[in-house]
């Protein structure tokens, strides 16, 4: 019986080491950026500001927390991104609770009611190729984002969606060259929901990562035209990332 008790003990151990041994890494990654200017999907939101971002990898599963802060108070941005990698495939959900400093209504982060919310829930299907520089990334909303009605109240879902291509060509240690093209699809809140397909974010960038001991410090260059907007922005920006 003793002989049979220690056998199973053995085996539950064996196999309870061999599950915490097959277990998913778990780590950290985290940086904080300073930008002249937050430009989203083709739009200016605000000028100087500060990202800090933070993420916790659990094997292929990801959430992440990141925000963007104007230096003169004007917008804050507070987002949580929770992804699954599988190959070069990643499905993400999003949160976004965004706030301008002006708005009369009082802040309330917790409410997520129609009309009256400051967030916006976003579903991302993104694509790698392994074998050519291309990403392609599609994002829609499902909460937080509605056509408005004739009277001005909250209509139906917008399901404003985003569609982006980005490729990009490294000259390993002095850089790398991207080009994005991000396309407006359905009526969506990015061209006042008044065109259906429409180009809105057009960019180049140039970054480059100095490698401080198991820091590194990267730098970005960015030029970004919005066709619909017939804007022209550019900006740089300089962060810690480890």
């Amino acid at each position: 019986m003793l002989r049979r008790v220690i056998t199973a003990a053995a085996l539950l151990l064996a196999t309870s080491i061999s599950a915490l041994a097959g277990k998913p890494p778990v780590y950290v990654t985290g940086s904080v950026t300073m930008s002249s200017a937050y430009l989203w999907r083709g739009d200016r939101v605000c000028g100087l500001h500060f990202k800090p971002d933070v993420v916790l990898h659990v094997g292929n599963l990801a959430l992440e927390q990141y925000s963007f802060l104007a230096l003169d108070g004007s917008y804050k941005e507070i987002d949580w991104d929770l992804f699954y990698t599988f190959g070069p495939f990643s499905v993400h959900v999003a949160d976004y609770y965004a706030r301008y400093s002006d708005y009369l209504t009082e802040e309330n982060f917790f409410s997520w009611r129609k009309g009256a919310t400051n967030h916006i829930d976003e579903v991302a299907f993104t694509y790698s190729c392994p074998s050519f520089p291309l990403n392609v990334k599609w994002f829609t909303f499902f909460w937080g984002d509605w056509i408005p009605n004739d009277d001005g109240t909250p209509g139906s879902l917008s399901l404003s969606s985003y569609l982006e291509l980005a490729t990009y060509h490294s000259f390993e240690e002095y850089g790398t060259i991207g080009l994005n093209l991000g396309i407006s699809v359905f009526r969506g809140a990015y061209t006042g929901y008044s065109k259906a397909f429409m180009p809105i974010h057009l960019e180049l960038s140039y970054d480059k990562s100095l490698e401080v001991g198991s820091f590194s410090i990267p730098l970005r260059a960015f030029v970004v035209l919005n066709p619909y907007r017939r804007t022209l922005e550019a900006g740089a920006s300089v962060g810690f990332a480890f």
